[in-house]
């Protein structure tokens, strides 16, 4: 599909979006999908699992393409395709960046239900943590990457995750210590990993590492890593039929 005859711009989408007559207008289900999380193999599944189309997104918390498409991307698929049922979105997390797996190990602290808030608050905590990261002394950065537990939660402390998460989302230091310190947790997450690089190709270069991920039905989208070139793919993969009643 020729991404250019489709692409809009970023007020066209909006509008398209809103239109009532768009491919993407709500004609089945009446519940509100976009809040049904759940535990799949290798990640988390947002909306009706038995949706019409199934995105899976390749992230990660230091991914600088991912905090872009948390502020244009995620919003527009909630309301327009999560929310009505159409669409499943799976998150599946990626670790190219010390701060990755421990934001990870919180973002998936406790119950399931917890898993779609915290990830959208840490993704968007992105640049506040960032200034704290490139501000420390190399002193304190070695200290906080050595992969242990001690260093994890130094590090959690370091850039403020804790105060967060208990302020905004209610755990205690007990919660997230024991989330921190789960072996088995961090095995299954950095195995999943590496089977979703292999599966899919998918490039463990800085570049890589840096923007997001997507697979379609099964099929991974080349060369789409923003809502700007995902945006008309999803647009076409839900146009109504020209032979429809």
């Amino acid at each position: 599909m020729a991404l250019g005859a489709l692409a809009l711009t970023a007020p066209l989408v909006a509008q398209d979006l809103e239109d009532m007559g768009s491919a993407f207008k709500d004609t089945t289900s009446r519940k509100a999908w976009h809040a049904t999380v759940e535990k799949t193999p290798r990640g988390y599944l947002i909306g009706n699992p038995d949706a019409e189309a199934h995105l899976i997104m390749f992230t990660s918390y230091s991914c600088e393409g991912c905090y872009d498409f948390a502020f244009k991307g995620d919003p527009e698929l909630d309301i327009a395709l999560l929310a009505p049922g159409h669409l499943s979105l799976e998150i599946r997390p990626r670790f190219g960046h010390p701060v990755d797996l421990p934001l990870t190990l919180l973002a998936t602290c406790g119950e399931t239900r917890k898993f779609k808030v915290n990830h959208a608050m840490l993704m968007r905590d992105q640049k506040r943590w960032r200034n704290r990261w490139n501000m420390a002394s190399q002193f304190n950065r070695s200290n906080w990457v050595r992969g242990d537990h001690s260093a994890r939660t130094r590090l959690v402390r370091a850039l403020d995750f804790d105060d967060m998460m208990a302020r905004r989302r209610g755990y205690s230091r007990m919660d997230l210590t024991t989330c921190l310190a789960n072996r088995r947790a961090i095995a299954r997450l950095r195995a999943n990993a590496a089977a979703d690089d292999e599966e899919f190709d998918l490039p463990t270069d800085p570049t890589g590492f840096s923007r997001p991920h997507f697979v379609l039905d099964g099929v991974k989208l080349e060369g789409v890593h923003d809502w700007d070139a995902l945006y008309p793919i999803i647009e076409q993969r839900f146009r109504p039929s020209s032979n429809s009643d």
